[in-house]
């Protein structure tokens, strides 16, 4: 009798033209971060056009950054929407170890990502199917270089100046699997009257304290007198470090202090040491830049 009932609401909703369960609004926060997942919690607000409480029954939910699945959702605590409208929480798992995948995109396509979070909801009552469909998208970028300005660093030896250092330029090279590289390029100036040569580079590159890069490039480059060189060397991050970074990231509001720990190696009448020290910080706002 209940169910004939039932039916017979649905059938009159429907010759009335009432619609199916509508989507509100949705709103996402970061959840639980630890070395394996990344949860994000997004809150459906639903309305429900019927007379009565519709059960939730199954659902669908994937995220993707530039088109790489990075993970799977699923619903907590209330199963169903009741009149006039109620909310669903889903919880989506990132898993940090398909991070330095998504890297390699989001270098590759300047820095940009764009985030889709892929949901539907399924409800079933007495035999009748339908699915409320979600897509969420946002988009955001990043400047990891851009701390790096360009600006002048005397050779000085003994208070006395033998040139300078100028111009410097930090790009991205080539990225893979395994490291992705950053090309510095600087114009040194030789001032003095005795050639001076470039012997090599030293560097450490941090992110929020996590080391991603370290080592010493070699190099032998000869800047005559009253002349000028473009030098440059090839820095290499590790990628295998990127899911610690992203933890980091994550906890701390999406913020990340970024230092770039250069040295260059001189020879003059003397060996030279130059550092080329840099501090500054990135931000983003992931799943807050909706975008469509």
């Amino acid at each position: 009798m209940k169910k004939l009932l039932l039916l017979t609401i649905l059938i009159a909703c429907s010759l009335a033209g009432c619609s199916k369960p509508q989507v509100k609004s949705v709103s996402m926060h970061w959840g639980n971060v630890n070395s394996s997942i990344t949860q994000i919690v997004s809150e459906v607000t639903l309305s429900d056009p019927l007379p009565f409480s519709i059960p939730l029954s199954g659902i669908n939910v994937k995220i993707y950054m530039n088109g790489i699945e990075m993970g799977t959702g699923h619903s907590i605590g209330k199963a169903e929407i009741t009149p006039p409208q109620s909310k669903i929480k889903l919880i989506v798992n990132l898993v940090n170890s398909r991070l330095p995948e998504w890297w390699i995109t989001h270098i590759e396509n300047g820095e940009k990502t764009k985030v889709e979070i892929v949901s539907n909801l399924e409800f079933s009552i007495f035999g009748f199917k339908f699915g409320v469909p979600i897509t969420r998208v946002s988009e955001f970028e990043t400047n990891f270089l851009s701390g790096v300005k360009i600006k002048n660093e005397y050779i000085n030896y003994n208070g006395f100046k033998l040139g300078e250092v100028k111009d410097i330029n930090l790009k991205w090279g080539k990225v893979n699997n395994e490291t992705t590289q950053i090309i510095v390029d600087a114009k040194v100036v030789n001032e003095y009257n005795i050639p001076i040569e470039v012997r090599y580079l030293r560097y450490e590159i941090y992110l929020n304290s996590v080391e991603m890069g370290k080592g010493k490039i070699e190099k032998s480059e000869v800047i005559y007198p009253k002349s000028s060189k473009n030098i440059e060397f090839a820095m290499y991050i590790q990628n295998l470090k990127i899911p610690e970074w992203w933890i980091t990231h994550i906890k701390n509001g999406e913020k990340t202090k970024v230092k770039v720990y250069m040295g260059l190696g001189l020879k003059s009448t003397r060996e030279i040491f130059l550092p080329l020290n840099y501090t500054y910080y990135v931000e983003t706002n992931i799943l807050e830049s909706p975008v469509g």
